[in-house]
């Protein structure tokens, strides 16, 4: 009975799990994906520059067009990004 109750606590934890992206890098998320920001692996002024326009570890973002740069929803504004600082930022994209 135990082993019947623990294999099916095991297979819904699977199944919660299915539904996780791993993290990748800004720039290979289509347009629609929401993400959580991981990492800003940019240089110092551009990272600060950045972050005072609400880009930062822990923001959640959308992305609105992915042709060439990024344009992101980020806490309500739009945001425009070049592909090479896009590969540079790590998200973490949601389960649709």
């Amino acid at each position: 009975m135990l082993k019947r109750w623990f294999g099916r606590t095991q297979s819904k934890e699977q199944k919660r799990m299915e539904g996780r992206c791993a993290e990748c890098p800004l720039a290979v998320c289509a347009s629609g994906c929401r993400a959580a920001v991981l990492r800003m692996g940019c240089d110092g002024n551009e990272a600060r520059r950045l972050r005072t326009l609400g880009l930062f570890e822990g923001a959640c973002v959308t992305v609105v067009e992915a042709q060439g740069g990024m344009l992101l929803d980020v806490c309500g504004s739009r945001l425009a990004l070049g592909p090479d600082l896009a590969r540079s930022i790590t998200v973490l994209p949601f389960a649709s």
